[in-house]
């Protein structure tokens, strides 16, 4: 067996390598800069380019029987400049093509928790919940748009399975991601204030241990979701203050008192020229994500396992020490 993988610089990406090299899988890897950290000790064959460059998906799945679609673009800011639709839509659909046309036996494809509806929040999430619709945000019409296409690509000389991960968080994090930046910031005294919200989070290792797993088992044609549990921020804080040892009590803000921020969160982006703090998109996924995600059906087809939230914390803090994020 021999994998191809896109999106080996990201935070999934780097736990992908770190199981692919545990298992001695031979892996060639996309990335599109010059980041390497996630290659650091690791047996890897780097290739340069990026989804839309067809010579350099070509040379990447060249050899390779199974693919592994791990690229994408988050955003929680819309799709003002169409790189969000450009990546986890036509990026995709670049990646099936070339992967089919290169005779790849098996695509495991990356999409995310989004692709579902979220409401009713109190409800059950599974496999059978439906997919959102137009009146979406821009992200996540994109991940169901990526999903379809890769599904729809199955028993087409190829068999494809799709994963739906939720908030992933663990080592690994190289650039920082989000949640990982809400970490270091909540561990250093940056973050005084929070938003009582949560995430239903699951670990970057359990989650590339399933990935990995769908390689070899698990039905073509099929979603499953990678999910672990519901913690509020205020949750997240008091374990990260339990497993750090380190006085760790931000301030709990209002709901209401987010949404009137944000006409003046958006200002002072535009004034200092960075991304906003938060958008309308990060409250509603806060504070409207599903309480109750469902991963029964990768847990019996892909031996999904899900660790402790304290231990998954308690290691992702001692990364960044090690890495001097802290």
């Amino acid at each position: 067996m021999k994998v191809a993988l896109t999106g080996a610089s990201g935070h999934l990406g780097s736990a992908l390598l770190q199981e692919l090299c545990k298992r001695n899988i031979p892996v060639k890897a996309l990335i599109r800069g010059d980041d390497t950290a996630s290659f650091a000790g690791l047996d890897v064959e780097i290739i340069k380019g990026d989804l839309l460059n067809p010579d350099a998906l070509k040379i990447l799945m060249s050899g390779c029987d199974h693919v592994i679609h791990s690229a994408a673009l988050i955003s929680i800011n819309g799709d003002r400049n169409g790189l969000v639709q450009l990546t986890n839509v036509e990026g995709t659909r670049s990646v099936i093509e070339k992967a089919l046309g290169c005779g790849v036996k098996r695509c495991v494809h990356i999409s995310s928790i989004h692709a579902f509806k979220q409401k009713p929040s109190m409800e059950v999430l599974d496999e059978h919940r439906v997919y959102v619709d137009e009146k979406a945000f821009a992200y996540d019409r994109s991940k169901l748009a990526g999903q379809q296409i890769a599904l729809d690509a199955n028993q087409k000389g190829m068999e494809v399975l799709v994963v739906n991960p939720t908030s992933i968080i663990g080592p690994y994090d190289h650039k920082p991601s989000l949640m990982g930046k809400v970490i270091i910031d909540m561990y250093t005294g940056k973050l005084p204030f929070i938003l009582n919200g949560g995430f239903d989070f699951c670990d970057c290792r359990d989650v590339a241990r399933a990935i990995v797993n769908s390689l070899t088992i698990g039905r073509p044609g099929e979603a499953y979701l990678l999910g672990g549990k519901w913690y509020s921020i205020k949750q997240l804080s008091e374990i990260l203050s339990k497993v750090s040892g380190k006085k760790i009590k931000p301030i709990s803000l209002p709901v209401i008192l987010a949404y009137t921020g944000l006409p003046f969160v958006k200002i002072q982006a535009l004034l200092q020229k960075k991304e906003p703090l938060y958008t309308n998109e990060a409250l509603e996924a806060l504070f409207t994500g599903n309480r109750f995600i469902c991963s029964a059906k990768a847990i019996n087809e892909l031996n999904y396992t899900i660790r402790p939230f304290e231990q998954t914390l308690g290691d992702t803090l001692q990364w960044f020490k090690n890495k001097n994020y802290l």
